[in-house]
């Protein structure tokens, strides 16, 4: 099964969680690609297949620069992403009142926009050891 990985990132942290996700799903069987979301469109998503998001929130709530214009046009949009299954992982810090916002909403606007959801959004506070290594494999079960 084809899946895209998208991360947006200020420090490399959802960058190198992407990469662990990668080399899991791949280790499993999987066709998995990572794609930095500068590099992609609400257009190019409708051929994603399975959509894995790990983003941060940076700021007030902001998306981190290299997601900027994807959250822009994923708010935006009216696209049909029914063909479409996601989840999404958003890293923050509880200490901000918009803990993990950028996360939930790219959760939000894909949901919106009918892509079907795989998992709840997971919001992870600073240490992601103990989550991100199980929405992983709640993935690879949802997948299998």
């Amino acid at each position: 099964m084809e899946i895209t990985i998208i991360y947006g990132t200020e420090t490399g942290n959802s960058e190198s969680l992407a990469q662990d996700a990668r080399a899991k799903l791949t280790k499993l069987g999987h066709q998995a690609k990572v794609v930095d979301m500068e590099g992609i469109t609400v257009e190019q998503l409708k051929n994603a297949g399975t959509l894995l998001v790990i983003t941060s929130t940076w700021g007030d709530g902001e998306p981190p620069t290299n997601a900027e214009a994807l959250h822009q046009e994923l708010k935006d949009s009216s696209e049909d992403l029914s063909e479409v299954s996601y989840a999404v992982f958003a890293l923050g810090d509880e200490f901000y009142e918009n803990f993990c916002q950028a996360g939930k909403d790219f959760d939000s606007f894909l949901e919106r926009l009918k892509a079907q959801r795989l998992l709840p959004v997971v919001l992870s506070n600073g240490d992601h050891d103990d989550t991100f290594p199980e929405w992983v494999d709640a993935i690879a079960e949802k997948l299998s």
